[in-house]
Formats: C-alpha cells, structure tokens, sequence
C-alpha cells in the first residue's frame, strides 16, 4: 500500500504535488490537535463522571444500609418480648391444632407487630409465622392468609440455613398475600429460636415497599437514558431504575455480560451501544449498586467541542487551500508552459520557444531549452536532406541497374513457348509473375488502391496455387465501398507469403486463408487469417517484441522468414499513420494465426499533414 501510494505521487503532476504538500502541512497539525484535544478533554469528562457518579451510588449503599440495618434490628424484637416468646412456645407445643390460641392472644400478637411497624411507611407488612405456619400480621386479615405452607416459599431454604441470623431477601411475590396486583416486595427476615435452648420457634418476616428506593433516590441526580440497577453479590435482583424504554435493565445486562460485578469503572458494550459503568458494593449488606450512563449522552458537549474544532479545522484547510491553489499554479505556471512547448517539439515543431520571465532555475532552464530546440532544428534539417539526397541515389542506382523492358520481354517468350508446347500451367505462373513484377517496379507515388493491390495479390496466388495445388485455398471478401481507397503499396502479399511459409506449406493437408477488408469507424480494418499449424505463445511473445525492434541496415529484406517483412510493415504503418495503426497477431497452435492492420480512410490528408510538417522544420 505504501509503495502504490509512493508511485501514484510520482506520477503526479508538480502542482498536484505542490498542493498535496500545502494540504498535508496543514491538516496534519490540525488534525493531531483537534484529535488529541478531544481525547483529553472526552478523558477528562469521563473520568470526572466516574468519580461523581462512584460517589453517588456510594451515598446510595449507605442509606440502604441505613434501613435494612433497622429492618433487622426490628426483626430481633420479638426475642426480647416474653409474652411472644410464649405464646410461640405454646403454638410450637400444640402443632396439631390452631384454634386452641385464644382470641387474647392472637390480638396481642397483632398489636405487637402493630407497633414494630408503626411510623414505617416503608414497610408493606411484617409477618411472625409460627412453626405451624401460622401468620401473624399488622395487615388486615381480608389480604392475607391466617396460615401458609412455608416449604413453597422460595425464600424459605435461606431463612432455615442462616440460624437465626438476618436474611436480605431479592425481589419476590410472598405467596401469602390475597390481593391479584401482583406487587413485589423486597425483605429482611430471620429465624426466631428460644434464648437459651435454640430450639426454632418461628420467623419473622419483614416485606418493604419498592417506593422504598424510590424515596431513597429522590435526591439524587439520575443521568437521562442511564439505568440504576441493585442487586446482591449473587446478581438477584433487587430494583432497577431506567429512565427511557431504550435504557438498558437487569436482564438485558446479565444477558450481555458476563458477569454484572466488574469493580471498577469502565466501558461497557451494551446492544451496541457504549455506557459507563459504575458500581459500589456494601460490605455490611453485600448490595451492589450499578450505574450504567450512556457515553454518547455523558460525551455531548466532548462531541460539541468535536465538531467546533471540525468546522474551524475546515475553514482553515479553505483559505489553506485557496492559498496553495494559486501558490501551486504560480510556481508551476513556468514548467507548465515548457512542458508544452517541449509537446510541440516532439511533435516536429522545432520553432517553439519558451518566455523567459525570470533570472532563477526555471528561467535558467527555459534559455537552455531554447538553445537546444535551435541546435535540434539545425541538426533535422541537415540530416533530413543528407538522407533525402542518399536515399535518392540508392533508388536511381538501383533502377539503373535492372532493365524491365528486358525481362518483360523475355517472360512473354518464355510463356508463348510454353503455350506452344501445351505447358499451360507453365504459361499461367510465367504470366502471373510478369503482372507480378511489372506492378512490383512500376514507378508509383508509393501508393495504390486496394483493388489494384488486390489484383496484384490475385497474380502471386496463382503462383503460389499451381506450386501447392489443392493444397492451398484462399478466399477474400472485401466491401465494394473500399475498392478506391488507397494504401501503401506491396502491403498485403507480405502477409499471404508469411501464412503460406509459416502456416500451411509445410502441412500435409494445406490450409486456407482469408482476406477480409471492412470499415469500422472511419478506419479500414484488413485482417489476414489461416488455418495453419499457429504460434505458442512464446513463439508469438518474441515476435511481437520484435515487431517494436528497430530495422538495421544490415538486416536480410527479401524473404521475411526471419520476422523482416512483417516488421518492416509494422514500422511502415506506425511512420506513416501512428503508433496506434500497427499490426495485431493473434495466434495459437494448431489453431492458425490472424494478422490485421488499420489504416484510416483519409491517410493521404494525414500523410501530407506530416510532410508538411517535416518540410516546416527545415
């Protein structure tokens, strides 16, 4: 990733780079502040919500104390009161009946509960069950049952199993009250044994209200969305406070963690959702009091503080940029223009010149450019007429060494004598090789129509028809609408004689070829394609490199075998038309091979164009 990034800015251009170093300069620092910023201050807020927050929940373990600590001291009531010892005695002896008690003493009972829970309107009722399970209550006996089964009774068990010492009992619905509301109540109860003997004689059961906790945080601030959750060290639940349906409660918490006991402050993940953790545990009750506030409320005014620095931070990177834009275009304005003069050298225009506004580098470097474009114009037009004049003399030293008229004469004796002795297939290759060379150094522009190349091409497969016979096949197909477009001359036989050498000779069935030309877009698209024995991939990799390889003078031109003719057709197109115009092969073996050119429709107006501007450079 690092590299790509690397080359991807050395690709770019100079005033790209120049603003990409600007932005950078200046976002980085402001962005480094505004994060650490945040982070510091989003800390801070944190961590002085945890404290707060850590101190609040304390304050609420301490006043639970506070109750359930009078809540027991209630409960041991009874063991100093001889007449209830005594008639829990009395009802422990006669276990068989309950209407032997007397009226008397079942109002005594009544009236004693009465008094403990007189002036607590915290506390829904306070019950003495008897060992029989008789229940003795300051409620009115319409909501309540005069005897119960204390063996269904959940709580029971823990009651029996701490021996007389206080029991915190978790939210639960005592099965002995009448009323359908369904209410909850949380209680503090205890095992009543005899002074000195031990023996149980019964228990005594405490109910408080839940408006119990709401009284006891009625003055304290409770965070909007957060949940306020007790529970004992065994993760029973004791009350729950949440603020919005959204907040999260007590099944909701012990589903998603896993354990609700964490100790300290800390982040917690919540159905997606982040919340501060708080918890404080009583070590005289062993209640735990959670505190869950959500990050996004406790964060608002971090997140305020976020966005302030974003829109200023954003500001700053405008005018930054706006500065770096026009800094960027003024400092690269100079290397720009030299760039496109140096375009227009490379396209030939050798008369170009660079503004030199300035004594620094670029000024320096615009001079040295132009002095260059001066000695490069001087050393084309030198060169360029050098070769012109030689290439002239090569050609009329060659005309002047071969006499047409001669071989014209004596290729038609030889086919009037092959006529005369019946060797018809003789006088037809004799023909077909007189049309062949009399179209061959014809003197021409060095262009020709397709049909006229076509015919010629029509004479070297007649040839090449009476050498292989039926082993040869060539069929070509040509839109009528391109008869009259002209192309360089001797472009197509190079190209049946490669797919006939390479392709078809040497297969003992043959092969065949195709010849089609068509338009496509305002470009003459001629492809060449047999059936022949094809290229590996290697073999095709090597050509097409060597395709690109430059024409040596010492190179063989006659016979093509070697790649020649094909890559002087190649190079002829790319001179003549562009690098986009050479030739494609595709080929694979035992499959044939297809080699296509395209040469545009208005080549002569692009050919003159280039002559033009090769003779403006002189």
């Amino acid at each position: 990733m690092k590299r790509k990034v690397s080359t991807l800015f050395l690709q770019g251009t100079l005033r790209a780079k120049i603003l990409t170093l600007f932005l950078c300069l200046i976002a980085i620092p402001l962005s480094l502040q505004g994060i650490i910023t945040y982070n510091k201050f989003s800390a801070s807020t944190e961590w002085r919500t945890a404290e707060y927050t850590g101190q609040i929940v304390g304050q609420i373990n301490r006043n639970l104390e506070r109750n359930i600590r009078e809540m027991k001291r209630l409960s041991l009531m009874p063991l100093y009161d001889p007449e209830v010892l005594s008639i829990l005695k009395e009802i422990q002896t006669n276990t068989s009946a309950t209407s032997f008690l007397s009226m008397e003493k079942r109002e005594k009972m009544t009236l004693y509960i009465s008094s403990l829970s007189y002036s607590r309107p915290e506390v829904k009722g306070i019950q003495i069950i008897a060992g029989n399970g008789m229940i003795f209550s300051n409620l009115d006996p319409s909501v309540m049952k005069s005897k119960g089964d204390l063996a269904e009774e959940g709580w029971y068990s823990r009651v029996i199993k701490e021996q007389g010492a206080a029991v915190i009992i978790p939210q639960h619905r005592p099965g002995y009250y009448l009323d359908a509301s369904g209410e909850r109540y949380v209680s503090v109860a205890r095992l009543l044994r005899e002074p000195y003997t031990k023996v149980p004689l019964g228990i005594i059961k405490i109910d408080m209200k839940m408006a119990m906790f709401d009284q006891i945080l009625s003055d304290m601030p409770f965070t909007k969305d957060g949940s306020l959750i007790i529970v004992n060290e065994g993760n029973e639940l004791f009350y729950e406070k949440r603020d919005s349906e959204g907040s999260p409660g007590y099944r909701t918490l012990l589903q998603e963690t896993d354990g609700i006991n964490r100790g300290d402050a800390n982040q917690i993940m919540i159905q997606g959702q982040q919340y501060l953790f708080v918890d404080h545990q009583s070590r005289e009750t062993g209640l735990v009091v959670i505190s869950l506030i959500p990050l996004d409320v406790l964060l608002a005014e971090s997140n305020s503080l976020r966005s302030f620095t974003m829109l200023i931070a954003a500001m700053f990177l405008l005018v930054a940029g706006g500065l770096a834009i026009y800094f960027s275009y003024s400092l690269s304005k100079p290397l720009v223009q030299l760039k496109e003069k140096m375009l227009q050298v490379k396209r030939g225009n050798f008369h170009e010149r660079v503004p030199v506004d300035s004594q620094d580098e670029i000024g320096k470097l615009s001079e040295q450019f132009n002095q260059m474009v001066e000695e490069i114009n001087r050393l084309v037009n030198e060169v360029y007429l050098s070769s012109l004049r030689e290439r002239e003399a090569e050609l009329a030293a060659l005309q002047s060494q071969i006499n047409p008229h001669f071989i014209y004469n004596t290729l038609e004796s030889i086919n009037m004598m092959a006529i005369r002795s019946g060797n018809y297939d003789v006088s037809d290759m004799v023909s077909s090789l007189g049309k062949l060379m009399r179209y061959t150094v014809a003197r021409e522009d060095g262009h020709v129509t397709l049909a006229q190349e076509l015919v010629s091409l029509q004479s070297y497969v007649r040839i090449q028809k009476i050498r292989l016979g039926d082993r040869l096949r060539v069929y070509m197909d040509v839109e009528e609408s391109l008869s009259d477009q002209r192309i360089p001359k001797l472009l197509l036989q190079p190209l049946l004689e490669n797919a006939i050498a390479h392709g078809i000779e040497h297969q003992e069935q043959g092969g065949t070829i195709w010849l089609t030309a068509l338009c496509q877009e305002g470009v003459m698209q001629i492809s060449v394609r047999d059936n022949g024995k094809g290229m590996s991939e290697q073999s095709l990799s090597r050509l097409l490199a060597s395709l690109r390889t430059p024409m040596q003078q010492h190179e063989v031109t006659g016979n093509g075998h070697n790649g020649t003719a094909l890559r002087n057709i190649s190079q002829r197109l790319t001179l003549l038309f562009g690098d986009e115009y050479g030739l494609t092969i595709v080929s694979r073996p035992d499959q044939g091979t297809e080699i296509t050119m395209k040469i545009p429709l208005d080549f002569q107006k692009g050919e003159s164009r280039h002559v033009q501007s090769i003779a403006g450079g002189r």
